[in-house]
């Protein structure tokens, strides 16, 4: 077996964005040096690493730098060309690796790769073009859901399709060319994500389940522990350390998991990298999902993560930041409050989150019910049913 990486060793980081920075910050804590890669010469992780290498991810060059420069590499994200990650573990060991990265950057693939091995999905039809997708409508039937194959991430590269008209719109800003999913669209009980961790000798170790709530497909709010049942937790940890094992994964991964309201537990996506639905752990559990990929990355050892608190995190957008009264925030129990240092504020943009911690989950709501008041995230009750101030269709 390969001997563990010690501190002061460097862990190399393909990606220096808000996750980039939060394992930059963890494994500085435990004595590790960090070399980042991003073509930005300010994003976020570059304010803690120790070195940062400023270049395209397509650059070769940058991709030598960064192997020389280090003695393990991860990535924070997906959009990565999986051949510059193959090159790498040419000359060091890549963790998750290109495998993964390969099926969970491509949405068609993903589909196939998950349905292949036996894990259950939402219903879809895959189509090439406006044309295929009007043909995937007429077997799968309104309303859907259309998703591009690649580059979807923060409500980028979906749409939810109820009408004939609404298709249209659709055709109009989309073109002619393109591949897409084409996905039945599912009355959900919720939404749900378990984020697993894989050491180097197949020792798996796995975060409580959150519940999710997304707005305009952007993730809005994390709740833990979840409000579904015991049963219905255990099938969706079972899962996701069965995606584990069987795409042999070391390091991180998350998996994004649909609730039928007949109980059905289905997968939605891979990410094979910390969450943003993960961010909970840095304040509520004993052990934080950043921490989780240097230990694994480096061959160390992982205990099984304790949620020490019950907690909601809320991701704060570009618009939310001028709404938000920091004194009041800050008035909140147990409140959390991380911002990212993003120098370019946009509305949708993730510019931070805010954890909320208490003894209970009545005691969190109360936090969450004021937070997401001031921010213009407020909920009413139609129908006995939440409805978001946003009044969207969420996916």
């Amino acid at each position: 077996m390969t001997q563990p990486i010690h501190p002061p060793a460097t862990i190399g980081i393909i990606g220096g964005g808000q996750l980039g920075m939060m394992i930059v910050r963890e494994a500085q804590r435990m004595g590790y040096r960090t070399v980042i890669w991003d073509p930005e010469p300010g994003c976020p992780a570059s304010r803690l690493a120790d070195e940062t290498i400023t270049a395209s991810f397509s650059d070769r060059g940058a991709a030598e730098r960064l192997a020389k420069s280090t003695d393990v590499v991860t990535y924070e994200f997906e959009n990565v060309d999986p051949e510059i990650v193959e090159w790498i573990e040419g000359m060091k060991p890549v963790f998750p690796g290109s495998g993964i990265l390969r099926v969970a950057q491509h949405r068609r693939e993903e589909k196939a790769e998950l349905q292949r091995r036996g894990f259950p999905t939402v219903e879809y039809s895959m189509a090439d073009g406006p044309a295929e997708v009007r043909k995937a409508i007429r077997n799968l039937g309104f309303p859907v859901v259309i998703k591009t194959a690649t580059s979807g991430y923060d409500g980028k590269g979906q749409k939810v399709i109820q009408t004939a008209d609404d298709l249209e719109t659709w055709e109009r800003s989309e073109g002619s060319g393109g591949e897409f999913v084409v996905e039945r669209f599912i009355d959900l009980l919720c939404e749900l994500s378990v984020v697993v961790a894989r050491t180097r000798d197949g020792l798996i170790v796995t975060f409580p389940v959150g519940e999710n709530v997304h707005r305009e497909n952007i993730l809005h709010r994390t709740t833990v522990p979840s409000s579904v049942s015991p049963e219905i937790q255990a099938e969706a940890i079972r899962i996701a350390r069965a995606i584990m094992e069987q795409f042999d994964v070391v390091g991180v991964l998350c998996t994004e998991l649909f609730v039928t309201r007949e109980g059905k537990v289905l997968v939605n996506e891979l990410a094979p990298r910390p969450h943003n639905s993960g961010h909970y752990t840095l304040d509520a559990c004993d052990i934080s999902q950043f921490e989780a990929v240097v230990r694994t990355v480096c061959g160390l050892p992982v205990k099984q993560p304790r949620l020490l608190t019950p907690c909601a995190m809320i991701n704060l957008l570009g618009k939310h930041l001028e709404r938000l009264s920091w004194e009041k925030t800050m008035t909140l129990p147990g409140v959390k409050v991380h911002l990212y240092g993003k120098k370019d504020t946009r509305p949708k943009r993730k510019m931070g989150h805010i954890t909320l911690l208490n003894y209970s989950r009545d005691e969190v709501w109360n936090s969450v019910t004021v937070l997401e008041e001031m921010i213009g995230e407020g909920e009413t009750v139609v129908a006995g049913r939440r409805v978001p101030a946003t009044n969207v269709i969420d996916r």
